[in-house]
């Protein structure tokens, strides 16, 4: 059996990319400045909170007596998958968080003060 090595030098660049989609995010649904600048009376629509961003994660409801110790950095053991989370104490959002060998630490916050 004989095998062939070739090697090819070839060199590529690309000139102009235009993104379409990424996520949830369509070009479909944007706007120019000058639009944003008319419409800053009726934003909402336009705002994309985390929340919003992230909702097809799953979510977990954290202890009110825990979320301080959390929040300061304290891993919480939790029995779940390993992967993203949304976070919540209540009905309040407190962001996202990551699961790693049974242990959560938070990742991204939002939260401006303990509920």
């Amino acid at each position: 059996m004989k095998i062939f090595q070739i090697k090819l030098i070839l060199c590529g660049y690309m000139k102009k990319l235009n993104r379409t989609r990424v996520g949830i995010f369509d070009i479909k649904d944007s706007i120019t400045l000058s639009e944003l600048e008319e419409k800053k009376d009726s934003l909402e629509c336009y705002i994309y909170t985390m929340e919003k961003i992230f909702k097809d994660f799953e979510s977990i409801e954290l202890d009110e007596k825990k979320l301080p110790y959390f929040l300061n950095g304290v891993r919480i053991t939790c029995k779940k998958n390993d992967g993203v989370y949304n976070l919540y104490c209540g009905k309040k959002y407190i962001g996202l968080g990551e699961i790693k060998d049974n242990l959560l630490k938070r990742d991204v916050l939002i939260i401006d003060k303990v509920p």
